[in-house]
């Protein structure tokens, strides 16, 4: 990509309005000092002493932090909380990032689900624990559905694209539904020039009409065979009826009809935490931006790169990074 197109392409993100619509996870960090550790009077189990907490939206609010980051206008959140204090704190993180919540629901007889991450301060460096899940267990309730379904009908009309972000692996208990994913169908009929794009751990063939991004492992397990990868995208392309993306690590991603775009190269540490989110929120951006998928692709890996290098965190991207990983690296390509 020359310097000039990825300058145009950039360019056009304050303009774009982009929903996403998913799980919203509260990611929280403990910090702990064993040094200051003290025995419970109660039980006479060690009492952990927190130094320190820092709290982001994570799953679909990684995604929608990536955005922002990125410079996209107008950002919507389409998802449900608890009625609780996590709740709370994560529509005070999203608004404060300038994201729209309206469609945010309140569920009371839901958990806001969360990510709970003890980091122990050895010597020169934190080492995280035992991570501790809240999530839901329990089917979404139908009216959750109808409303979520609403936002999504509503939202068509506004946006650029909508992003759909199945973050768990247990059925029908969160966001992104069987009946949600039908709607997602039922849009994607609807509106076939609207961006509709979808990244699922578990379901990710079993959506229509819509875009989809996966790993190689779980396109292969989609189409049920090992054959080379242009003939599953093909297939994939067949069930879901738009394009595919396979990202393929140190490799990079597929995109189009299989066409590999060069991942940035790596030589020290990486943490993968949060990569595929921000490849999503780049990529996305760059196709509603007018990028062809191998451009899109190209955005994604650059956005990637960056976010791999930040270690212990969820990072993001901002278009500062960007150009200078494109300076370090694909400058010479053009």
């Amino acid at each position: 990509m020359t310097e000039q197109r990825l300058k145009e392409l950039l360019s056009r993100f304050p303009g774009l309005r982009i929903a996403v619509v998913g799980d919203l996870f509260l990611d929280q960090w403990f910090q702990i000092d064993p040094a200051l550790d003290e025995p419970s009077v109660e039980t006479a189990l060690t009492a952990w002493q927190i130094t320190g907490i820092t709290a982001s939206a994570g799953a679909a609010g990684t995604v929608l932090n990536n955005m922002r980051e990125l410079g996209v206008g107008t950002l919507y959140a389409v998802s449900f909380t608890g009625e609780d204090g996590n709740g709370w704190m994560m529509k005070h993180l999203l608004e404060t990032q300038g994201i729209d919540t309206a469609h945010v629901l309140t569920v009371p007889e839901r958990m806001t689900p969360s990510y709970m991450k003890p980091m122990f301060q050895r010597e020169a460096h934190l080492e995280e624990g035992n991570r501790l899940d809240v999530k839901n267990r329990k089917p979404t309730p139908t009216w959750v559905e109808d409303k979520l379904m609403d936002s999504l009908e509503e939202l068509a009309t506004k946006v650029d694209a909508i992003i759909a972000l199945d973050q768990l692996t247990e059925n029908d208990t969160g966001v992104v539904t069987a009946r949600v994913r039908q709607k997602l169908a039922e849009l994607g009929y609807k509106h076939p020039q609207l961006i509709i794009y979808a990244d699922s751990r578990a379901r990710i063939a079993q959506f229509r009409q819509v875009m989809i991004k996966c790993n190689h492992l779980e396109a292969a397990e989609a189409v049920g065979a090992d054959v080379p990868l242009p003939e599953t995208m093909a297939k994939l392309r067949e069930i879901t009826g738009r394009l595919v993306f396979v990202t393929l690590g140190r490799d990079g991603i597929a995109a189009g009809n299989g066409t590999v775009v060069s991942a940035a190269r790596q030589t020290g540490p990486i943490d993968v935490c949060g990569a595929g989110d921000s490849t999503t929120a780049a990529l996305v951006s760059g196709l509603c931006a007018g990028a062809t998928p191998e451009e899109a692709a190209f955005l994604g890996n650059l956005s990637a790169g960056i976010t791999v290098r930040k270690l212990g965190t969820t990072g993001t991207a901002s278009q500062q990074e960007l150009w200078q990983l494109y300076h370090e690296q694909f400058e010479e390509r053009v």
